[in-house]
């Protein structure tokens, strides 16, 4: 089971959305030809940002390369933790390019071989060794090819044919789920210790993604904007604790007390149900229900 397979998996747990889910991948790329033209120029909208953000994500993984090829541990980790947040939001929309979502982003679990297999690469495996392992040098190669991945992002990102409306809340609703049912529990960045920084983008990719789509749901149900306002407002307000201003870097995790985590979870649940009710309000939830 792959990455999005098993975010699907959670989407059927979640249940506020789900009847018969089905991998993200089996959907057609054509499913979105029946959205009007508001609903396409929504999507197009979220997916611009991204693209933008996918600049912004390029030159964060130069600045890590360089940073690696200098040999200093410390100021690799430092740019490691800096280059994360851009694709942490634009992850919202992986549905979309499943194959290089796993070279930037996959995780050892997702791999027949965990850490150690020959396709473990990306984000999480230089977090490893420049974690875990203290080896810049053992990381350079893996900070090229993540280079590589992100100007192939960037390509992708610009063929709006991949992208619709169903597809951009299925991606919200299961990354706002994906923190609560999994990213809580520390899975996400074991070795750096920096998962707030995850939790804080990828709400903000999702609201990102939803900004767009606000007027049309606002149209027919202004409460329902409302609520997902407030939900995102209440989600970043439980980070605030543990971020100062101007740092990318967080608190640590494993110094966030578990009712912290508590908050944080049970705040990502209230901002994915607003954002499945959104979805049903527009009638874009068909792909996922």
């Amino acid at each position: 089971m792959n990455r999005r397979d098993m975010i699907a998996a959670s989407l059927a747990a979640g249940g506020a959305l789900i009847a018969a889910p089905r991998p993200a991948s089996a959907r057609t790329r054509d499913s979105g030809r029946d959205d009007s033209p508001e609903m396409k120029a929504a999507v197009a909208s979220g997916v611009g940002y991204f693209s933008s953000r996918c600049d912004e994500q390029a030159k964060l993984c130069r600045n890590l390369e360089q940073a690696i090829r200098s040999g200093d541990l410390e100021a690799a980790r430092r740019a490691y933790v800096v280059a994360r947040p851009p694709y942490e939001e634009i992850e919202t929309l992986a549905y979309a390019f499943e194959e290089v979502d796993a070279d930037i982003d996959a995780r050892p679990y997702s791999f027949d071989g965990g850490e150690t297999d020959d396709n473990f690469r990306g984000f999480h495996k230089i977090e490893a060794l420049l974690f875990g392992y203290n080896d810049p040098e053992a990381a350079l190669p893996y900070a090229v090819r993540l280079g590589r991945s992100v100007a192939q992002l960037k390509t992708q990102l610009g063929e709006l044919d991949r992208f619709d409306a169903a597809g951009q809340f299925g991606g919200m609703y299961a990354l706002t789920n994906e923190v609560a049912a999994k990213k809580i529990s520390s899975e996400e960045e074991a070795w750096s210790n920096q998962s707030l920084v995850i939790f804080k983008h990828n709400w903000i990719g999702a609201n990102s993604q939803f900004m767009p789509f606000a007027v049309l749901v606002e149209a027919r149900d202004p409460a329902a904007v409302k609520a997902v306002r407030d939900a995102h407002a209440a989600a970043m307000e439980t980070l605030k604790p543990h971020f100062k201003p101007g740092v990318v870097a967080a608190t640590p995790y494993t110094e966030v007390s578990f009712a912290d985590r508590r908050r944080m979870a049970d705040a990502s649940n209230r901002f994915r149900d607003a954002i499945a009710n959104a979805s049903r309000v527009v009638g874009a939830d068909s792909e996922i229900s």
